[in-house]
């Protein structure tokens, strides 16, 4: 029996949710099969994240059974699936996403919790059978400055890319670096780059934090940070050389 063709990552994510999600049962299964079960996209959603901010109950009840991380994060809020299964005021996904393990009481990067979103959204007390957790906040990220000047188009701009791939040694440049107590700690950090490998488009950066720790979202002690030309958030000084 000829072996079942896996879905493409694009395929994958586009079956499981987005705009026009298929929703394909069997495409599903060969991810499963292909192991992208907890594959995370570009922004950080899974299958499992799709399927659930779509709806797709049988999709759902697939992804877990087959044993979907119900802990990933996506990337800008820091929230999981049952975050996104309380948004979406489902009771049936809440409690499928209960029954395979998910914390009520994991925090997003503001430190809202499953348990404490359910009363602002007019649901039941799902979780009342459920002890109650230590609550901690989820390590900070750094996030993709691309899709943030997209989202926050014309507030937010960047670079363009040319520039943002031929950063220099020497160069200081601002990340965006997103995290817990966002109110207090401020978004954009600067670093000064140390080493750079890879080509164009690929190229990756090593930089040491120039603003102080104490002022960014960063985990305590970071003095070293790795990024992409796409992390890059605003070009602090001129090109080595360029007038």
């Amino acid at each position: 029996m000829a072996k079942r063709k896996a879905p493409s990552p694009a395929d994958w994510f586009n079956n499981c949710g987005g705009w026009r999600p298929r929703h394909d049962l069997d495409e599903l299964r060969r991810g499963i099969e292909a192991r992208m079960l907890n594959e995370q996209d570009e922004y950080g959603m899974t299958g499992l994240g799709l399927a659930v901010m779509s709806g797709w109950k049988v999709g759902v009840e697939e992804l877990l059974r087959a044993g979907a991380d119900t802990e990933l994060r996506y990337f800008r809020t820091g929230e999981m699936a049952l975050h996104m299964a309380v948004q979406e005021r489902n009771e049936q996904l809440i409690t499928a996403l209960i029954e395979a393990g998910a914390n009520p009481d994991a925090a997003n990067y503001w430190g809202l919790t499953p348990r404490a979103k359910l009363p602002y959204l007019s649901l039941p007390p799902l979780f009342d059978g459920i002890p109650l957790r230590e609550i901690r906040l989820p390590s900070p990220r750094i996030q993709n400055a691309e899709h943030l000047a997209d989202h926050y188009h014309p507030r937010f701009k960047i670079p363009d890319r040319e520039e943002r791939e031929t950063m220099q040694v020497g160069q200081a440049v601002d990340l965006y670096v997103y995290g817990p107590r966002a109110e207090t700690k401020q978004d954009t950090v600067k670093v000064r780059i140390t080493a750079r490998s890879g080509r164009r488009p690929r190229v990756q950066y090593t930089a040491t934090l120039e603003t102080p720790i104490e002022r960014t979202h960063l985990a305590q002690g970071t003095t070293v940070v790795e990024f992409g030309p796409e992390n890059i958030a605003s070009v602090y000084v001129p090109r080595l050389g360029k007038k």
